[in-house]
């Protein structure tokens, strides 16, 4: 009995040294995923909420506290009202446009017909598409001369507008943004190939047809989906930078510093930190827009209850 007793706790301290060596086995091969986390995510974040109440500048050595003045500034700061402006007048078009574009093309190639892979395959293919490229073939289309875009609509006697001016340039972009739509495409691809066959047979059985079906078994089923774009189209659109960047920087000075024409919040913000050197200025524009994006996602998150609806889960 005594030696009974004396193995019991071996056996525990045996045990407890075991799930030792597998927690420290299972963060030796997650430590440099731990590392690069706080060395290039979690650190610069620190840094640049400090810099954010500073004043510094990156050619001058060293950072004067401000306080809460570059966050005043930016109140009146008449540029960073156009750009933000600009940034939803963007996000709160084309957004919208993409969600219901990449669901209509999902439903499109969903059909069983013959060469619908190759389809797929055409209006995937942009959205993997180096994004300074298409940028750059869309400074051609988009030209107001030898553009093709403006050269179809001379065809049919209508003059195309100079995409580049102030008035068409933010329209233009939505339109560009439509070329990768192919990227939720295949996203709402895979929802609409998840929904059980069954929902529509039984639906037809019972007389419904055409805008029933998509009414009441495909728009709730995609409703996850749907919100997933919704949230990753917010995300993107708020931080949209590479296409404005190459195209207004084509416009503007031999520098490729991007025009005012155009000008985005990224936009305003990369001017400021790299080109004006107001690092604290451009951290506390980060700061802002985070702020404004975890909002945004937020609000969506909090209205998801009202209109997504998860298979097998009950509605009050």
């Amino acid at each position: 009995m005594a030696t009974a007793t004396a193995v019991a706790p071996a056996r525990v301290q045996a045990s407890s040294r075991k799930e030792l060596m597998r927690d420290l086995e299972g963060w030796l091969w997650i430590s440099p995923w731990v590392l690069g986390m706080l060395v290039f995510i979690i650190g610069p974040m620190i840094v640049s909420f400090y810099w954010s109440f500073t004043n510094y500048e990156m050619v001058v050595p060293g950072a004067k506290w401000v306080g809460l003045r570059n966050y005043t500034d930016m109140l009146q700061d008449p540029l960073m009202r156009k750009a933000l402006v600009n940034t939803l007048y963007y996000a709160g078009v084309s957004i919208p446009l993409g969600l219901v574009l990449g669901l209509l093309l999902a439903i499109i190639v969903n059909q069983n017909v013959r060469g619908v892979s190759v389809w797929r395959t055409i209006y995937y293919l942009p959205a993997i598409t180096s994004t300074v490229a298409y940028a750059k073939l869309w400074n051609f289309l988009l030209h107001r001369e030898y553009g093709l875009i403006n050269n179809v609509l001379d065809l049919v006697g209508i003059r195309g507008p100079n995409w580049f001016s102030p008035n068409w340039i933010i329209p233009a972009f939505i339109m560009l943004s439509i070329w990768t739509v192919g990227g939720s495409m295949i996203i709402n691809l895979a929802g609409l190939q998840s929904i059980p066959t069954e929902l529509y047979d039984a639906a037809k059985v019972d007389g419904a047809a055409g805008y029933r079906l998509l009414r009441h078994i495909t728009l709730p089923m995609m409703s996850p989906v749907i919100f997933y774009n919704l949230v990753m189209g917010i995300i993107g659109a708020m931080q949209s930078f590479t296409t404005f960047f190459v195209l207004t920087g084509d416009l503007g000075s031999g520098w490729g510093i991007p025009t005012e024409i155009g000008m985005v919040y990224m936009i305003y913000l990369y001017r400021n930190a790299f080109f004006a050197f107001r690092m604290g200025y451009g951290s506390a524009m980060a700061w802002v827009l985070f702020a404004m994006i975890l909002i945004l996602t937020l609000l969506v998150f909090r209205s998801s209850s009202a209109w997504v609806h998860y298979s097998g889960e009950s509605r009050s």
